[in-house]
C-alpha cells in the first residue's frame, strides 16, 4: 500500500530526478483503470485550481465553461500520450501506451502541485507571479523530458527536447491545416 508520504517523495523526486521517478512509477505497474482514473482526476484537479482564483475574485465571466475546458484539457493530454508513445517508438523507444498514460497522468499531478504554489504566490506576493509561472513551465518541460527518457529508455535529454519541440511544431502545423480545411480560420481583423 502506498502512503501519502510515499506519494510526496515521488512528487519531490519527479522534480529533482524525473527519469528515476518515471522508472519508479512504471515499476508500480498499476491496473489500466487506475491509470485512466489518475489522468482524469489530475486533469479535473488542474481545471478546478485554474478556476479557483478567478472565481474567488469575481472574474469568472471571462472564463470558458469548466466542462468544455476540462474536455479540452483531457483531449490534449490524450494527444500528448499518443504522440509520446508513437513518436518515441518511431525513434526506437520501448515505451508502452499504458506506461505513457500513467506518466502523463502523474505529470498532471506535478502540474497541479505547481498550480497550488502559483496560487499561493499570487495571493501572498503577486509581483512574483510571472517568474513563478515561468519556472512552473520550465519544471513541467523538465519533468516531461525526463519521463519520456524513462519510458522509452532514451539517454539524451537534449535530443528528446529537440525532438519534442519539432514534434510540437509539426503537429501544430498539421492541426492548423486541418482546422483551416474544416473552416475554422483565424478571426478577421476589422478596420485595418
Amino acid at each position: 500500500m502506498i502512503t501519502l508520504s510515499d506519494l510526496l517523495t515521488i512528487l519531490r523526486l519527479s522534480i529533482q530526478n524525473p527519469e528515476e521517478a518515471g522508472r519508479q512509477l512504471i515499476a508500480l505497474n498499476p491496473p489500466m483503470p487506475l491509470r485512466w482514473m489518475l489522468l482524469g482526476a489530475a486533469v479535473t484537479a488542474s481545471v478546478v485550481l485554474l478556476y479557483l482564483l478567478p472565481v474567488a475574485m469575481g472574474e469568472h465571466d471571462a472564463l470558458p465553461s469548466p466542462f468544455a475546458f476540462a474536455a479540452t484539457q483531457g483531449g490534449m493530454n490524450l494527444v500528448v500520450v499518443a504522440l509520446v508513445t508513437f513518436v518515441g517508438s518511431a525513434f526506437g523507444g520501448k515505451g508502452r501506451f499504458a506506461d505513457v498514460l500513467w506518466l502523463v497522468g502523474w505529470m498532471q499531478v506535478v502540474t497541479a502541485a505547481l498550480l497550488i504554489v502559483q496560487l499561493v504566490v499570487m495571493l501572498l506576493l503577486p509581483i512574483l507571479n510571472i517568474p513563478v509561472g515561468a519556472a512552473a513551465v520550465a519544471i513541467s518541460i523538465w519533468v516531461l523530458v525526463g519521463f519520456i527518457c524513462a519510458v522509452h529508455g532514451f539517454k539524451s535529454r537534449v535530443a528528446v527536447l529537440v525532438a519534442g519541440f519539432m514534434t510540437f511544431m509539426v503537429f501544430s502545423f498539421i492541426l492548423s491545416l486541418i482546422l483551416l480545411f474544416l473552416g475554422f480560420g483565424p478571426a478577421e481583423i476589422a478596420n485595418v
